[in-house]
């Protein structure tokens, strides 16, 4: 836990005091080699030294047979999307929601244009499967008029052709299909945002039940359209600059800020502690009791030595074989702490909800010779002259922030546990985008390689090559004597450029535009689209590149409900890369052709 419990006796009462004689190896010539093999030949001198000891005598060897841990749980309230501004406020946080389709999901482009949220985001597949579960729910009831009535008033939109008068990609096999069989649940949820059409109260057929069964189908579809697919969307924690996510959440007494959330798990070293900022007023949430009565048992790992010192060791363990250079500190500690005090642990497992922090305020027991003890949380003293307290595992420490080197950074009293994924499905990779730097060019390039077609299916961007450069016209002069000259040559089109900029932030690479020959070009995917991430901070891309992944996933909820988003993943990309970009320079004229 967060606290360091320090064990001591209940007053006015007996109790045992703890042996504490240890015997330990410490070799004066400094290889810890010798003293951790432990080599013994004579087997009496061994059971005397057990003897001397006290091994055989049974003093104070009192086990815990009872322990009462009492703790108090603090549940989150709210959350905060993106940087602290004041253009973004908390958000609600309901009980049994996770945090990571809220941190990673994505907002719709065209929010603000009155369409909803999520409908500009949501793949053609997506809404026909929504329409379909409509319809289909409404046949099983025999509503075949009703069905009608949907497609002739709400039909699902037909793609426009391209130029060349064919289908968009991904549309060519299934716009047939669909054409005049599908609806269009957008269309659905905008005529019933009010009263119901009067098409809809025409086409019911049957008895008032059967209208009343009808019509609680519809009205349960939309409810469950609102919910899962036309969701309202939280502003993005997506911070394009620095191609990660930033977010906050807060309990009835803490805020914990993410400042630096590279997607992926959401564990209880992601946040920091904000002791600077208030949390949102929490009305009817109290911190929640625990008392738990439990069985202590000795924690065990792989490799661990056995609980009596003079005792001959497994086989299979070769404790001798423990190596570590001088500098490797941080090894020896943990050898050290595994060799000499691993047997001296015990465990007491304490369930915690999720999403809260979890503060043992008192833990109680009674051995096997009755006495009965209790542990009390003390904080560790600050050593003088430091500016951080001892190190402790799971503890979520206070952030850095300038300006407090007199000030002691603080602990959060207790253990965060984030109401995170226990397990997800991740579908394939929608959009793919590689930032690799042109050392030659002296650029940061953009490539899309996957970008997502109209059906919502990934679709593998197939770059024109670059153009040729223009012909040289030698005129009366010998081709072998003429020099042209050519300003730049020409790039793939799906590479997109990134110049660095000096600004108040350092160095930033800006994205910028590049000459194809007259040919203006677009990005065909999302990511390179979007305003936030025209600018990049030049630290965000090393030597070896990063890849920028938009990927599909979903997962359960503790009601056992599905929640679906599409998240970000950044990894690392496959190093430098030539776009093949020159200025200024002289070329031949091609030789005419024989």
């Amino acid at each position: 836990m967060a606290g360091i419990f320090r064990a001591q006796a209940f007053s006015k009462l007996t109790f045992i005091r703890p042996y504490e004689t240890r015997i330990e190896p410490n070799p004066v010539s400094g290889d810890p080699l010798v003293g951790l093999m432990a080599e013994v030949w004579d087997p009496l001198w061994m059971l005397g030294r057990q003897w001397q000891v006290g091994e055989f005598a049974g003093e104070d060897t009192g086990t815990p047979i009872r322990v009462d841990v009492h703790a108090e749980f603090d549940p989150l309230v709210a959350w905060h999307p993106g940087p602290f501004g004041p253009d973004r406020d908390w958000l609600p946080l309901a009980p049994g929601e996770l945090l990571e389709p809220l941190v990673e999901r994505e907002a719709g482009r065209d929010a603000e244009e009155g369409a909803g949220a999520a409908a500009p985001a949501a793949s053609a597949r997506l809404a026909a499967s929504a329409g379909a579960a409509l319809q289909q729910t409404l046949l099983e009831l025999g509503e075949r008029t009703l069905v009608a009535a949907l497609l002739e008033h709400c039909p699902a939109p037909t793609p426009e052709p391209g130029p060349d008068g064919k289908p968009p990609s991904g549309w060519a096999a299934v716009q047939g299909v669909l054409a005049g069989r599908a609806v269009d649940p957008f269309e659905v949820a905008r005529q019933f945002a009010g009263e119901r059409p009067d098409w809809f109260t025409a086409a019911l057929r049957g008895s008032l039940e059967r209208r009343r069964r009808a019509e609680g189908a519809v009205d349960d579809w939309l409810v469950w359209f609102d919910a899962e697919v036309d969701r309202e969307v939280a502003p993005s924690s997506w911070l394009g600059d620095r191609l990660e996510y930033e977010f906050a959440v807060a309990t009835t007494s803490a805020v914990l800020h993410a400042p630096q959330h590279g997607a992926g798990e959401i564990g209880w070293a992601t946040f920091d502690s904000d002791p600077s900022r208030t949390p949102p007023p929490a009305d009817g949430v109290e911190p929640e009791l625990i008392d738990r009565a439990l069985l202590a048992s000795q924690l065990s790992f792989p490799g661990m030595p056995v609980s009596r010192f003079w005792e001959f060791e497994d086989a299979d363990i070769d404790l001798g074989a423990a190596f570590a250079d001088p500098h490797e500190l941080a090894r020896l500690a943990v050898v050290e702490a595994a060799i000499m005090a691993g047997d001296d642990w015990l465990v007491v497992p304490v369930d915690s909800p999720p999403g809260g922090v979890l503060r043992v305020t008192s833990v109680q027991w009674r051995d096997t010779f009755g006495a009965r003890w209790h542990a009390d949380e003390k904080a560790p003293a600050v050593p003088a002259g430091r500016f951080t307290p001892t190190w402790r595992m799971y503890s979520t420490s206070e952030r850095a922030w300038e300006g407090a080197t007199g000030e002691v950074r603080r602990d959060l009293a207790g253990l965060f546990v984030p109401p995170a994924i226990a397990a997800r499905l991740e579908g394939a990779a929608i959009e793919d985008v590689r930032f690799v730097r042109d050392e030659t060019a002296n650029l940061v390039w953009a490539i899309e390689q996957t970008v997502p077609a109209d059906s919502g299916d990934p679709r593998i961007v197939a770059a024109l090559p670059a153009l040729p450069a223009p012909a040289i016209d030698p005129g009366t002069q010998p081709a072998d004597q003429v020099l042209g000259y050519e300003l730049m040559t020409y790039v793939p089109t799906n590479w997109f450029p990134y110049v660095a900029r000096i600004s108040d932030r350092g160095v930033t690479l800006e994205r910028a535009d590049v000459d194809r020959g007259g040919k203006g070009v677009e990005p065909a995917g999302r990511l390179l689209d979007e305003e936030e991430q025209r600018r990049i901070l030049a630290a965000e891309v090393p030597r070896q590149g990063v890849r920028v992944q938009r990927v599909p996933q979903a997962a359960r909820r503790a009601d056992g409900s599905w929640v679906l988003w599409t998240g970000r993943r950044v990894r690392p990309a496959a190093g430098e890369a030539e776009s093949g970009l020159e200025f200024d320079r002289t070329r031949r004229p091609s030789p005419p052709p024989r």
